[in-house]
C-alpha cells in the first residue's frame, strides 16, 4: 500500500513584522483541509480492509512500549558513593565505626562472644530425614568404687558348704529372677553377690541351722558382649552407620528406636547415653554427623535453571537467583513472589521488589530463606502479551487461515502534486 496524504505548501513569516499576507494565509488554511479530508478518507477506507485490526494492534503495541520505557525515578539509600580518595577513607571510616565489637555484640541477637570475639550467632544444626550419623561406642573398663551389680542373662554360682547338693549354677532370667532348691524363685537383677548371699542365708535358714552360702560370678557384662557383636565390623572397629529414616528415626542396637528429627547432635547424644545407662554400664557414645541431607527451596519462573537447591548453600533470594543461572530478560523483578508455609500455622506469601533494591542500595536482597521456600520470578506484563499474541495469531488464527499482508506508506509534501491516496493490497 503507497499513499500520499498531505499536500503543504510552506508559508514564510516576517520575523519582524507580526503581519502575514491575507491571501497566503488562506491559502495555507485550505491546503491544512485538504490534508485532513485525504488523511479522513484514508483511515475510512482503511477499516474497511481485512488488515485493520494488525494495523491497530501494530499502533496499539506501539503506544504500550513507549509508555512502559521510562520508570520513575527511585531514591538511592547507598551508604556511599565512591569518586574520589576521600570517599574511600570515608569508607574504611564507616566500616570501622560498624565493626561489631565484644560489647556490641552482648547487646546484638545475632551475635554471641566466643573467647572474647565477637561472632556471627548461628543456630545449631537439627537433624532430618537423610542425615548420615557415626555412633561410636566407647567402653570403659577402669576401676570403680561402686560394686557390681547382677544383671540380665549373667549367670552366677551358689555354693552350700555343708549341703553341697544343693550347690548350683544359675542364669539371671529376663524377669530378673533365679529359681532355688526348696525356696523356688528369688528376685537377683539389681543386687550385689553379697546382698544375694544374705538374702539366701536368712531364707535357707528355715531348713538349715548355719547355711553359710556364698555367691560368685560366671559370666557377666553379658549385654556389653552382645553390643560388641552388634556394632563391631572390620572396617570401622566399634561403630555403628544410621541413617535417619523419612519418619525421622534411627534404630540402635539394645535401646531400639528413637526419634531424632529436630534434634541436634548434641541433645540425641544425650538421650542416647542415658538410654544405654538404663540397659548397660560403663558405655558413652560419641555422634559423628557424616552426612547432611539439607532441606530444599526451590526456584521457579523466568530463571535460566528452574529446580531444586539446598537451603544450605542458598541463604538469602538474591544467592538463590544466582545459582539458578540468574534470571532471563522477560522476567519482572520488581514482583518476584516468596511462598513460605514451614513451620506456620498456615501458608504466608510475599513479594520482593530485586530491581528496586538493586538500583538503590535497599538491603532487601538479605531476606533469610527457609525450608521448602518456593521463589518465582513471574514474567513481565510485555511478555505474557507477546505470549497471548503468539498463541491467538502464531499458533491460532493464523495457524488456520495462513495469509499475508504487506503494509507500506509513504508521505508526500511536494506541493504540486496535491493530496492522493493510492494503495495495493
Amino acid at each position: 500500500m503507497i499513499l500520499n496524504i498531505f499536500s503543504q505548501e510552506w508559508t514564510g513569516f516576517d520575523c519582524m513584522s507580526d503581519k502575514v499576507p491575507e491571501s497566503r494565509f488562506i491559502d495555507s488554511i485550505r491546503s491544512f483541509h485538504k490534508g485532513i479530508s485525504a488523511g479522513g478518507s484514508f483511515f475510512s477506507h482503511l477499516l474497511r480492509k481485512p488488515c485493520c485490526p494488525v494495523f491497530v494492534l501494530t499502533v496499539t503495541s506501539l503506544i504500550f512500549i513507549v509508555s512502559c520505557a521510562s520508570s520513575p525515578d527511585v531514591p538511592s539509600q547507598f551508604d556511599s558513593n565512591i569518586r574520589t580518595a576521600e570517599d574511600v577513607a570515608q569508607l574504611k571510616r564507616l566500616e570501622t565505626q560498624l565493626t561489631v565489637t565484644p560489647e556490641k555484640a552482648a547487646l546484638h541477637p545475632d551475635y554471641q562472644v566466643i573467647d572474647n570475639i565477637a561472632v556471627p550467632y548461628i543456630p545449631e544444626y537439627r537433624m532430618g530425614p537423610g542425615d548420615v550419623l557415626e555412633i561410636v561406642y566407647h567402653l570403659k573398663y577402669e576401676k570403680t568404687p561402686d560394686d557390681y551389680r547382677l544383671e540380665v542373662q549373667d549367670r552366677i554360682s551358689v555354693h552350700f558348704p555343708y549341703q553341697p547338693q544343693y550347690s548350683a549354677s544359675v542364669l539371671v532370667r529376663s524377669d530378673g529372677k533365679i529359681t532355688m532348691p526348696l525356696i523356688g524363685d528369688v528376685a537377683v537383677e539389681s543386687k550385689t553377690p553379697m546382698e544375694l548371699a544374705t538374702e539366701l542365708n536368712r531364707q535357707y535358714k528355715k531348713f538349715f541351722i548355719e547355711p553359710s552360702i556364698t555367691v560368685a560370678l560366671e559370666a557377666f557384662n553379658v549385654k556389653i558382649d552382645e553390643l560388641k557383636k552388634a556394632i563391631t565390623t572390620a572396617a570401622r572397629g566399634q561403630s555403628k552407620i544410621a541413617p535417619v529414616s523419612p519418619d525421622g528415626r534411627i534404630s540402635f542396637p539394645v535401646i531400639g528406636a528413637m526419634h531424632v528429627q529436630g534434634l541436634t547432635v548434641a541433645q540425641l547424644e544425650k538421650m542416647i547415653n542415658e538410654s544405654y545407662a538404663k540397659q548397660v554400664r560403663n558405655l558413652n557414645c560419641t555422634l559423628i554427623l557424616l552426612e547432611i541431607h539439607h532441606p530444599k527451596l526451590y526456584v521457579l519462573g523466568e530463571v535460566e535453571r528452574p529446580g531444586a537447591y539446598d537451603i544450605g548453600s542458598v541463604p538469602n533470594v538474591l544467592n538463590a537467583l544466582t545459582l539458578a543461572g540468574g534470571f532471563k530478560r522477560s522476567g519482572e523483578l520488581e514482583e518476584i513472589a516468596v511462598f513460605r508455609n514451614e513451620g506456620l500455622e498456615r501458608p504466608i506469601s510475599f513479594k520482593v521488589d530485586i530491581k528496586t533494591a538493586l538500583r538503590a542500595g535497599i538491603p532487601l536482597t538479605n531476606i533469610k530463606l527457609k525450608p521448602g521456600d518456593i521463589i518465582y520470578v513471574p514474567k513481565t506484563r510485555l511478555d505474557e502479551r507477546n505470549d497471548m499474541i503468539e498463541k491467538i495469531f502464531t499458533r491460532g488464527i493464523w495457524a488456520v487461515v495462513p495469509f499475508t499482508t504487506s503494509l507500506g506508506a509513504s508521505y508526500s509534501l511536494n506541493p504540486l502534486i496535491g493530496p492522493r491516496v493510492t494503495g495495493t493490497y
